[in-house]
């Protein structure tokens, strides 16, 4: 039979955070289903005051309020994207003596998504579970960019050694590439003026990413190329003896 004795989720910012002694730390990897997930057991005294969330993980924080007179505890968290059908992961469990916060730092996690989680406790009475409590992930940014030719997407129509001036720009992004009829790293932003000698259709592709290359966009531009008339003189006459 559990026993609820006073168990918390720390995810109010007006709550302090306890001090406490941890008996046991240790590391803990937990590979399940989507993926692999990690998640490290952490000292109360490394805790965050409440959980702390970031784009691909989490620092999960519960506390003991209660140790319903058995101060030799086992502490550990919960966590998946439903309650209802039931935590898919914990951390690992650890030691606790007494009352206090205890934490776990849980990766690989899905950014702009929502999960479930809680706090477990035991002592030989039973085991206690916190209320559940979510959060939702970071959404990461997505990278942009946008090429012009002449402050036209094109295709644009030019002829023979005309000039056309590529315009770019980008969001979210760290650096850009170039490719196609143009090449070389390029700024996150930036106009190139660039003179057309062969008759052709040409196009001018941008590729941005960002700092870790996780995220790319592309985007192109076409300028066809028209050949103009033949330019002819006729030469003037010479008098010759």
């Amino acid at each position: 039979m559990s026993k609820r004795w006073g168990i918390k989720i720390k995810n109010d910012k007006n709550i302090m955070t306890k001090k406490t002694i941890i008996k046991i730390t240790f590391f803990s990897f937990i590979f399940l289903i989507a993926g692999f997930t990690i998640a490290d057991f952490v000292l109360a005294d490394g805790c965050p005051a409440n959980t702390e969330v970031g784009e691909t993980q989490a620092t999960l924080v519960g506390e003991v309020t209660d140790d319903g007179g058995d101060p030799n505890l086992e502490v550990w968290l919960q966590y998946g994207k439903s309650a209802v059908l039931g935590y898919a992961f914990e951390s690992v469990h650890s030691s606790q003596y007494g009352l206090g916060s205890f934490c776990a730092v849980v990766y690989n996690l899905e950014p702009c998504t929502t999960y479930h989680y809680r706090a477990v406790a035991k002592n030989s009475a039973g085991t206690s579970y916190g209320e559940n409590k979510t959060f939702t992930t970071k959404c990461s940014p997505l990278v942009t960019v946008d090429i012009k030719a002449n402050n036209s997407n094109g295709p644009i129509i030019l002829y023979y050694r005309d000039f056309v001036t590529l315009f770019w720009t980008s969001q979210n992004a760290s650096f850009c590439e170039a490719s196609g009829d143009w090449s070389g790293s390029k700024a996150i932003f930036g106009s190139e003026l660039i003179q057309l000698n062969f008759v052709k259709t040409y196009k001018f592709n941008i590729t941005c990413k960002n700092a870790d290359a996780s995220k790319t966009a592309t985007d192109s531009v076409e300028v066809r190329l028209l050949a103009k008339p033949p330019v002819v003189i006729t030469k003037p006459a010479i008098v010759t003896y």
